[in-house]
C-alpha cells in the first residue's frame, strides 16, 4: 500500500497531520524529517491502535516538532512559528496606524499591518528583518572567533548550504550556513570557530579537533544538540 497524507483528532482535541506508511512489519512505529512525521503501522492495523499509538506519543511528536521549525515560517500567516536564536517565536501580526519595524517582544515576532496589508507584505517585512539579523549575528560571531584565534579568513560569504553549517576553502575563503540562525549564539560561535580552524588543518584530524577544543571545550556537546537540523 502507498504512503499517502492523513491526520486524527488527538485526546487533547488537536489535529495531527502525518503520513501514513503500512506495510509488511511486526510492530507500529514512527519517525519526524523534515517537520514531516511518519507512522509505519503493519497489515491489519485497526484504527482504534494507531490512534492510540498516537496519542501515547503526543509528547515525543511535540518535542520533535519544536526540534524541526526552521528560522522563516512557511504560510507567513498570524500565530505561525518561528525560530530564532534557539528561541521559539509566534508570529504576530498587529494592526497599526503607523508603520514600526519587525520586532521581537517577549516570545512574539511582530509585524505592523494595515487593511492593505497582503501576505506578500507580511513575508517581505519578516523575511527582511531575519535576513538582517542572520547577517549581524554571524558577522558578530566570526569577529568574536577571529579575536579569539588571531586567525582571519580572506572572506566570509553568508548563504544558504545544503550539505554544511558551513565550508573553508583552499583560498581561506569561509561560507557559513544563513540557516544557523535557529540556533543560539553558542552554537553560531562553534560553526565559525570551526571553520576558522581549517585556516590551519584543512581536515578533521586530531590537531584539528584539538585547536577546536583549546577555544570551544564543549563542542562534543554543541554537535550533538545541532545533529539533525
Amino acid at each position: 500500500m502507498p504512503k499517502y497524507n492523513t491526520f486524527i483528532t488527538d485526546k487533547n482535541g488537536q489535529r495531527v497531520d502525518f503520513v501514513l506508511d503500512v506495510a509488511k512489519r511486526n510492530r507500529l512505529a514512527m519517525g519526524m524529517r523534515d517537520g514531516t512525521l511518519t507512522v509505519r503501522v503493519p497489515y491489519g492495523c485497526s484504527k482504534q491502535q494507531l490512534e492510540s499509538f498516537i496519542n501515547n506519543n503526543l509528547g515525543w511528536i511535540k518535542e520533535q516538532s519544536d526540534k524541526a521549525a526552521v528560522g522563516l515560517p512557511k504560510e507567513f500567516c498570524d500565530g505561525e512559528k518561528l525560530r530564532l536564536l534557539g528561541s521559539f517565536l509566534t508570529l504576530t501580526l498587529v494592526q497599526a496606524d503607523k508603520y514600526f519595524p519587525p520586532r521581537i517582544e517577549n516570545d512574539k515576532l511582530v509585524i505592523a499591518v494595515n487593511e492593505t496589508s497582503d501576505r506578500d507584505y507580511v513575508k517581505e517585512q519578516t523575511t527582511k528583518f531575519i535576513n538582517d539579523l542572520t547577517v549581524a549575528e554571524i558577522t558578530r560571531s566570526m569577529q568574536k572567533m577571529s579575536d579569539a584565534t588571531g586567525l582571519v579568513p580572506n572572506k566570509v560569504t553568508i548563504k544558504p548550504l545544503t550539505a554544511s553549517w558551513g565550508r573553508c576553502i583552499s583560498n581561506r575563503h569561509i561560507s557559513i550556513n544563513s540557516k544557523l540562525i535557529v540556533f543560539r549564539r553558542e552554537c553560531i560561535d562553534y560553526v565559525c570557530l570551526h571553520e576558522l580552524c581549517h585556516l590551519v588543518h584543512m581536515d578533521h584530524s586530531k590537531d584539528f579537533w584539538a585547536l577546536v577544543e583549546k577555544f570551544c571545550p564543549d563542542w562534543k556537546s554543541i554537535r550533538e544538540e545541532m545533529k539533525g537540523r
